[in-house]
């Protein structure tokens, strides 16, 4: 504001000089105006007046304008800026007078929507046009192929920015109608309130919508202006009868849209501690350079560019217009081909260590009602269709479905993602709450408020609740209300479990996953303060919390990774931990550790197809005992079991997991969070329709970003899939760019010596690659300010997951050396950390 009052104070100054040829005022820290007599050797773009000819194209450009010029020593120079100075403190004045008596508008008012959406804040960094990227800038406009370790990186495409000039009614017209939308969405979920129009807190839908919701007023505020974005942008798009490749393309409008929390790169910077040898909570200043690359509730990033139906937001359609098939046909279709039996290649329990993974790397919020209700949207359960919400997305069952028709079901509930805001209209884009990194968010959670809540504040220590017999477990989450207590286990004090991660009691081995790394986390704590007992209590979390989130990453890419790719895509890619002591700064600053949509949402989501048909668990004398996998969700009571966490242990390390293939078993292809009921989810079809909601390119389209041999008809696919189920897919899909990305990623063959296909290899490469070398705080790095010791690396080195099993679970005799091992391959393990680390861990 100051800059336009002293702007002002120039235009009174031009008003009253009088006629000369240079206008220049001469005042500390002015900048000056070139004179115009040296005009011609201004840079035709500072001051056009020739016809510049470029690319064979004439650019015409005005006149340059003259400008006036006041001596030094005329009054009128000093007196404007008085003037101007005196205006700006009469408006501070008015300013502070307003926010002594309180006064603002409504934070319920479209008028703070507005304006809050328009607000400026210092040192506001603006999404940068094409012609202001700079070469260091590929991760926030990539357009060139990078490579790494022999791997090709493939970018998208900068996309064309489409301007609209700032005195264009389209962009004061579109905020107002998506405000409007925003209103109308807001009226019939007031009206859904009203009249209790809900899911049935007993159902499927209940616990899968309850899950997923935010409960972070942060999400909250982005989801809605995110959605008033997503109409504003269609508008724009109807008002310049843009077509679907155009919407495709950024636009600016009004000066683009900047807000604080998602625009604003500098904003964060100042707070930086560039030395700090501990992450924050949230994940911002990992890169210096850009803060908030990798925190929470940032959009998530393309491998490829996004496929709406109508180019904005709507569900992908087919490459003729109409809709895809339903998903749930799909589904169906592609699990009526069985397995040719099980390789028996993994177990359980690296299955189960691959969700315990993901959710420490991506949680996708999903709409909810006005009072955070879960919203129904097939007709039966909605009843009035007057009150259909705009997020609805409801799954076609069809009439002959081999399973639901027994029930007469006939829709099966869907609601869309939370959008996440833009800094420019464009297409939707979703939100991930977590932090990119490899950083234990699973275990501690993601802002210093949840990780507090989950401390003791003493000794460095988390929460533990402690049973009769004396096992340690996470910490009890007592409210009655959430989708995961049950009344009669709360009567015996039994109830669900808290971590850092709400979706920790999803399914019971997950709830085992999170007691072990808690308990780790401990046993670190208590043994640092045995070597340290000077250090206070944050400096005991804060080294136990790095030394795990170092673990962990360690464990990932020495232990879960191989078997995935195979031991030529991890040799060439040198995603391989070094050995020993060495260290490494791996670290490239322009390079962004986001999670991709590809990844969340299609290419990660591979363990799905491994969930077996049921639990197993082995008791101290080798018997075995089995619960039907859809049992086990939102069912973790059994932790509290005597011996049932070295039980449930044996159990998965024994237990093989399934293929990676199309094939999904019934228990979660109909049953997924069925309870009590004779039904439930389909999870195939869910993923299936996720992938649309998100706009996730096709299957083929993702093998052009990855460089792999083109398919253009369903033909092209043989020797990439079985014959069988290219069979199914070309009865099932009207042409074969329709193919959906997570059906054709599960069908194709696996890549030599790993489990996954060569599209879903490219996009899970690009992702870990990207969460190894964008960390400045990956554990081999060799940076002064974050590394690690020599011998702390070496004893980080030494660690598997069986170590830290046999280490917190003393029941344990035996366990697999690594997860990935054939489980005909069980060897006697008892392997604690080595008492070297302690004496590692000293202040450096």
């Amino acid at each position: 504001m100051k800059v336009v009052c002293v702007f002002l104070a120039m235009l009174l100054v031009i008003a009253l000089a009088s006629e000369t040829t240079t206008l220049r005022i001469i005042e500390d820290n002015i900048s000056y105006v070139k004179r115009g007599k040296k005009s011609n050797q201004v840079t035709p773009e500072e001051h056009p007046g020739t016809q510049q000819v470029l690319g064979g194209t004439t650019w015409k450009s005005i006149e340059t304008p003259p400008v006036l010029n006041i001596s030094k020593d005329d009054n009128v120079s000093r007196s404007s800026i008085e003037h101007g100075l005196t205006q700006l403190r009469e408006k501070d004045r008015i300013e502070r007078d307003m926010a002594a008596k309180n006064m603002s508008v409504s934070h319920d008012s479209p008028t703070f929507i507005h304006q809050t959406l328009f607000k400026s804040f210092n040192n506001i960094s603006y999404v940068k046009t094409r012609e202001e990227i700079q070469p260091g800038e590929p991760e926030e406009h990539p357009g060139t192929q990078q490579v790494l370790g022999g791997t090709t990186w493939k970018s998208i495409e900068t996309p064309p920015v489409l301007n609209i000039s700032k005195d264009d009614n389209v962009s004061r017209s579109s905020i107002e109608h998506g405000l409007t939308q925003l209103r109308e969405k807001d009226r019939i979920e007031r009206d859904m309130a009203a009249k209790n129009m809900s899911v049935s807190h007993d159902s499927p839908t209940f616990i899968h919508q309850t899950l997923f919701k935010s409960f972070s007023p942060q999400s909250i505020t982005a989801a809605r202006t995110g959605f008033m974005i997503d109409c504003a942008t269609e508008f724009i798009m109807d008002r310049l009868q843009l077509n679907k490749t155009d919407i495709t393309f950024d636009i600016i409008v009004s000066d683009q849209l900047a807000q604080e929390e998602f625009c604003d790169q500098d904003q964060v910077s100042s707070s930086c501690e560039a030395f700090s040898k501990y992450r924050s909570s949230n994940g911002t200043c990992n890169n210096l350079a850009n803060p908030l690359w990798g925190a929470t509730f940032r959009p998530f990033r393309r491998v490829a560019p996004p496929d709406y139906g109508n180019g904005v937001s709507s569900l992908r359609r087919s490459q003729d217009g109409q809709p895809l098939p339903s998903a749930r046909r799909v589904s169906a279709a592609v699990n009526s081909i069985r397995p040719n039996g099980e390789s028996f290649l993994l177990s359980v329990l690296h299955m189960t260590y691959g969700q315990f993974l993901d959710h420490d790397l991506t949680f996708t919020p999903l709409n909810k009602g006005m009072y955070g209700d879960a919203i129904p949207c097939c007709p039966d359960a909605l009843g009035d269709p007057t009150l259909l919400h705009p997020e609805c997305a409801a799954i076609s069952i069809p009439a002959d479905d081999p399973f639901y028709s027994r029930f007469n079901q006939t829709c099966m509930e869907f609601i869309r993602s939370a959008p996440a805001p833009r800094c420019l209209f464009g297409p939707r884009e979703q939100m991930n709450e977590k932090t990119a990194y490899i950083d234990g968010s699973q275990v501690y959670g993601i802002d210093d408020e949840m990780m507090n809540s989950l401390r003791t504040m003493d000794d460095g220590l988390l929460i533990a609740q402690m049973t009769n017999e004396g096992e340690e477990l996470l910490p009890a989450n007592t409210d009655l209300t959430n989708e995961c207590n049950k009344a009669e286990q709360a009567s015996m004090n039994q109830f669900c479990f808290r971590a850092g991660d709400r979706r920790v009691n999803e399914q019971v081995l997950l709830v085992l996953f999170h007691t072990v790394w808690a308990r780790h986390h401990n046993h670190l704590a208590s043994r640092l303060k045995n070597i340290n007992p000077s250090w206070n209590d944050e400096e005991l979390f804060q080294e136990a919390r790095r030394i795990v989130g170092a673990q962990l990453q360690h464990v990932t890419y020495n232990e879960y990774l191989p078997p995935i790719f195979g031991e030529n895509i991890i040799k060439d890619s040198k995603l391989k931990p070094l050995k020993n002591k060495k260290r490494k700064n791996f670290y490239i600053p322009d390079k962004s550790a986001a999670i991709s949509a590809e990844f969340a949402t299609a290419a990660f989501r591979f363990g799905h197809s491994q969930i077996a048909g049921h639990m197993e668990r082995v008791d101290d004398f080798g018997d075995i005992s089995s619960t039907e996998t859809s049992s086990v969700f939102m069912n973790p009571f059994v932790v509290y079991m005597k011996g049932a966490v070295p039980q449930l242990t044996r159990g998965e390390v024994r237990q093989s997991a399934g293929d990676v293939d199309p094939f999904f078993t019934p228990q979660v292809a109909g049953k997924l969070f069925k309870g009590m009921n004779m039904f439930g989810l389909d999870l195939m079809s869910l993923n299936i329709q996720r992938g649309r909601d998100h706009g996730i390119a096709s299957y083929t389209a993702l093998r052009a970003s990855c460089d792999l041999s083109s398919i253009h008809d369903f033909p092209d696919l043989s020797g990439i899939m079985d014959e069988d189920v290219i069979e199914i897919l070309e009865d099932v899909y009207s042409h074969v760019d329709d193919i959906d990305l997570f059906v054709g990623g599960l069908a194709e063959h696996p890549v030599e010596g790993g489990v996954v296909g060569p599209t879903f290899a490219c996009i899970l490469l690009d992702q870990f690659l990207r969460l190894k070398v964008g960390d400045r705080y990956w554990y081999e790095t060799n940076d002064k300010d974050t590394r690690f010791k020599k011998e702390q690396v070496k004893e980080i080195r030494k660690t598997t997951l069986a170590g830290i099993m046999c280490e917190v679970i003393p029941e344990l005799t035996e366990i697999q050396e690594s997860s990935e091992s054939g489980i005909s391959r069980i060897q006697w393990y008892l392997a604690l950390l080595s008492k070297n680390w302690t004496s590692a861990t000293g202040k450096e």
